[in-house]
């Protein structure tokens, strides 16, 4: 296996040569969080195309991927799987998603159960462009702040909520606000489209902190009055898709692009909508849902 960082770019590396089929051994799966950890979003290319439970096995070696919850947009037999298309047949949407520019967020925030790693893959991209997929560096975000402006945000609590449009193709008994306060044995993986987090993430592996908040679904900060929350928040998201901290990553069919979900978010490109754009998605979650929440104040 064969990790080389991408050129010119503030983060990410391309991988060939690994194992997605098939059991990883224990080696490759070190190197793979490793590299991970390191460069935060990862290209799996020269690969053999996994099935959709290829697709979802290799997404299981690095965590727990629950169901998406929708009742329609996902794969008929794994709910696990997200399908992100632009096509509509017989009348029908095929998956999630259309030709415009989505703006930045990072899945599943909304939830108790935070998303810990993403898994996108590229069935089909349009022929003439379009379609990237942007990921800017939030650990570098908190890194960039003074120790005093890194001590206020540490005492803030941040509403994530799932954005407004897709409460109709959650199922029910998910659509509720949840806290961790509630005791994490009660909250299923899947549960919850509103959630309080503190607005500063860490990653429990490297210790690294991050701003954890995103455009699409963070509402506001809510120990601040509503204006001055707006301020704050549009403060911090100016940093997303800076080109000093964002990759922008051109996709290739059979693309398999990993990538941190605590430290990085991610937006797409507006494409030509008479082109096709079909992939499909998986992410895993914490284990331990208060495991990123375990943040420390610079001294």
């Amino acid at each position: 296996m064969d990790i080389t960082p991408i050129p010119d770019a503030a983060l990410g590396a391309v991988v060939h040569g690994a194992q997605v089929i098939g059991d990883v051994d224990t080696a490759q799966f070190e190197e793979i969080w490793a590299a991970l950890d390191t460069h935060l979003v990862l290209v799996f290319r020269g690969h053999e195309p996994p099935s959709y439970e290829e697709f979802l096995a290799f997404g299981r070696r690095f965590g727990y991927i629950p169901k998406t919850g929708l009742t329609s947009g996902a794969h008929p037999d794994h709910n696990e799987i997200l399908i992100v298309s632009n096509l509509v047949e017989d009348g029908r949407r095929v998956g999630v998603g259309d030709a415009d520019w989505m703006d930045w967020h990072t899945d599943y925030s909304f939830r108790p159960r935070v998303s810990q790693v993403g898994f996108l893959e590229a069935v089909e991209v349009p022929s003439s462009g379009g379609g990237e997929t942007l990921f800017t560096d939030m650990y570098a975000l908190y890194e960039s702040l003074s120790p005093e402006e890194r001590r206020r945000l540490h005492s803030y609590r941040v509403r994530h909520a799932l954005r407004t449009g897709y409460e109709e193709t959650i199922e029910e008994e998910l659509q509720r606000e949840v806290s961790l306060s509630e005791g994490t044995g009660q909250i299923l993986p899947e549960d919850g489209t509103s959630t309080i987090h503190p607005l500063i993430a860490r990653n429990p592996r490297t210790g690294r902190q991050s701003v954890y908040i995103s455009t699409l679904n963070t509402r506001r900060i809510v120990d601040l009055a509503p204006e001055d929350s707006r301020k704050l928040l549009d403060e911090l998201l100016a940093h997303a898709g800076r080109p000093e901290y964002t990759y922008a990553h051109t996709w290739q069919p059979g693309d398999i692009v990993m990538w941190d979900q605590l430290g990085t978010v991610h937006a797409k490109q507006p494409f030509d909508p008479a082109e096709r754009r079909v992939m499909r998605q998986v992410v895993s979650i914490f284990d331990d849902p208060t495991a990123p929440w375990r943040a420390e104040v610079a001294a």
